[in-house]
């Protein structure tokens, strides 16, 4: 059996990788800390439960990313010929729905309490003889919620873009985005204080909405990744890179016509060509592993490109 081969990372992506996971374990210790505290000072506001609810949901995309890049990389095997690329977007769809069907509970609650008129309340205790209303405190660990993850998220967009890992890149639109949640949470929690019972629910809707949002797009993305799609960057926009195939194929004076097809599997790209000789000539071994290693050398991604020659095909029978 042919095994896919195994790719080895370059400098820049050794470099990219070990900065992406030291960023996640200090993601993990970050958020650890602010769902303790949110945890602790939330009382009854439903904005704050949301909010803490996402800071929990945060930690999927850290966790999946630091196992896929232990997982991924594996040697192929005799019963995982391909090698275990695949993981990822394995990963990627369970952090999707995770975040879709989380949002789509919160919205449904945040709803409820509109409707049901629920009236939260946020009491006053007492710290060193002064009575402090609590809410001063939910304040402070949202603020403690919200610059972090601003920082963290831009940091992580460079080595995403090198790793081409959509888990990481996913993670880091999360964290830029974290300031949102945290200021709705907050306009909820000074709504209340000033006896706008309704402001702590609205505060928790758009916060649901905002997980919603993301759990639809990453889920459609994951799902469709999955389906052996053509190939995205990690930002989702469709590559020019087949087209670069063909284009590269043709330059040689023993093609042609040629089409391919290329389809991700987690982090690197698979391909096939099916090529028509000129002149339905004959093709030499050597012309074809020449081509074939022209053809991966256009990017790191495109691990394994195999070519099919169709001597007597016509290029409209090659595209059918």
């Amino acid at each position: 059996m042919k095994l896919a081969p195994q790719y080895e990372f370059n400098d820049e992506q050794d470099k990219a990788l070990r900065k992406a996971r030291r960023l996640e374990y200090i993601s993990l210790a970050y958020l650890v800390s602010v769902i303790l505290l949110m945890y602790t000072v939330m009382g009854s506001s439903q904005a704050m439960k949301t909010a803490w609810v996402e800071d929990c949901l945060s930690l999927i995309p850290p966790i999946c990313f630091l196992f896929g890049t232990y997982v991924c990389w594996r040697k192929p095997t005799k019963h995982y010929p391909y090698g275990f690329h695949r993981v990822i977007s394995i990963l990627f769809l369970c952090t999707a729905l995770a975040l879709l069907l989380m949002g789509a509970f919160l919205l449904f609650e945040s709803v409820r309490n509109l409707v049901l008129q629920e009236h939260p309340t946020i009491g006053m205790k007492e710290y060193f003889g002064q009575d402090i209303w609590l809410g001063w405190w939910m304040i402070l660990v949202l603020l403690w919620g919200t610059f972090p993850p601003v920082i963290l998220g831009l940091a992580k967009m460079k080595p995403a873009k090198i790793l081409n890992d959509k888990i990481l890149m996913t993670d880091a639109q999360m964290n830029k985005a974290d300031w949102m949640t945290a200021a709705a949470a907050i306009a909820g929690v000074l709504g209340i204080g000033f006896g706008f019972w309704w402001a702590d629910s609205a505060a928790a809707a758009l916060i649901s909405l905002d997980i919603l949002k993301d759990g639809w797009k990453q889920t459609k993305d994951a799902v469709t990744g999955l389906i052996n799609r053509a190939p995205t960057s990690v930002e989702n926009g469709y590559l020019d890179l087949p087209d670069k195939v063909r284009a590269t194929l043709l330059k040689h004076s023993w093609i042609a016509d040629a089409e391919v097809r290329l389809h991700e599997q987690g982090h690197v790209i698979f391909g096939e060509g099916f090529i028509k000789t000129a002149n339905d000539g004959a093709v030499s071994p050597e012309q074809l592993r020449g081509a074939m290693r022209e053809i991966r050398d256009l990017d790191w991604r495109l691990q394994e490109f195999c070519l099919t020659v169709y001597p007597h095909t016509s290029a409209e029978e090659i595209s059918s």
